[in-house]
């Protein structure tokens, strides 16, 4: 995909594709490389993103660049500098190979199987609460066959994203919470999960003379939940934000909706005359979305691997 902030292409990918294309002699010594954003263009990526990677390679040597006139190949002997630690990583493996009875084939066809499985892109799944986390990327999987790592969202900045994870998937209310959180929109898909049928039938089956509370941890959640249900309840709607787990906020409450991310105690629950859990359910066009968003990225990752 070539739309800005959509790529499915990181700065490592762009990395190694200009190692290969160097190392290979498709980019020979002293050859001008393109510019960024024709590289850029070429890889679906940005040119701020390209800009970043020549500057760590002419950092180490692989690249010079030269003001208003480009960037070069040094035809330095960086190569073996960056392939050092991994040529003994490749002897640490074939020793422990060989002392287990593998022969060079058995090697290469173990080599060969685990780097096509590399080629799988690595999908995390980010949500507010425990419950909806698991609950969700249950169903991504029974909609798209899709499987993802639950990450809650108060763990995302602490893990580096960048290179553990192709997608970041969160649903369209917690978008801003993990741009925040990652700063990487390009890295993002949004999923909309709204109110399942369930959910709604059983809102929609209480008298008009009800008083419907619906409790969210933050005014924009109350805010989006009680929207949900004004398109099938016509009484009475309060929004609330408790600001305490406390079985006393709830007492007086007629009708509970609430939502999982309150995490709200059996003690919470018995004061209300009747209770209604959100429970959600993924549009069927978000789920298409991810369908084509991780086919888009496991057909780059084939091209990068044969490219040159």
């Amino acid at each position: 995909m070539s739309t800005p902030g959509r790529s499915g292409i990181n700065g490592e990918d762009i990395r190694r594709e200009i190692l290969h294309r160097i190392f290979s002699g498709a980019w020979k010594a002293g050859e001008r490389l393109p510019s960024c954003r024709q590289i850029a263009s070429e890889f679906g990526s940005n040119a701020n993103t390209v800009n970043r990677e020549l500057q760590r390679l002419a950092a180490e040597g692989v690249v010079r660049s030269e003001p208003r006139r480009g960037t070069y190949v040094t035809g330095s002997s960086s190569w073996p500098v960056l392939s050092t630690g991994l040529q003994q990583e490749v002897k640490d493996l074939i020793r422990r190979a060989q002392a287990i009875g593998f022969s060079r084939d058995d090697l290469v066809d173990l080599i060969d199987q685990s780097f096509n499985d590399t080629l799988d892109p690595e999908i995390a799944f980010v949500e507010c609460n425990t419950t909806d986390l698991a609950r969700m990327a249950e169903l991504i999987a029974n909609a798209t066959g899709i499987q993802t790592t639950p990450v809650l969202i108060d763990e995302l900045a602490e893990r580096d994203v960048a290179t553990s994870f192709d997608l970041i998937v969160t649903p369209l209310f917690h978008f801003a919470e993990v741009l925040e959180a990652i700063g990487d929109q390009g890295r993002i898909l949004e999923l909309n999960f709204t109110a399942s049928s369930g959910t709604l039938r059983k809102i929609a089956e209480l008298s008009t003379d009800r008083v419907v509370t619906v409790a969210a941890p933050t005014p924009s959640g109350a805010e989006r939940t009680a929207a949900l249900i004004r398109t099938v309840f016509r009484g009475t709607i309060v929004e609330l934000v408790p600001t305490q787990s406390s079985a006393a906020v709830f007492s007086e409450v007629d009708v509970l909706v609430y939502v999982n991310a309150l995490q709200l105690s059996n003690e919470d629950l018995a004061g209300p005359e009747h209770c209604v859990r959100i429970d959600w359910q993924l549009d069927g066009m978000s789920a298409e979305l991810l369908r084509r968003q991780v086919a888009d990225l496991g057909a780059r990752a084939s091209t990068f691997t044969t490219s040159g």
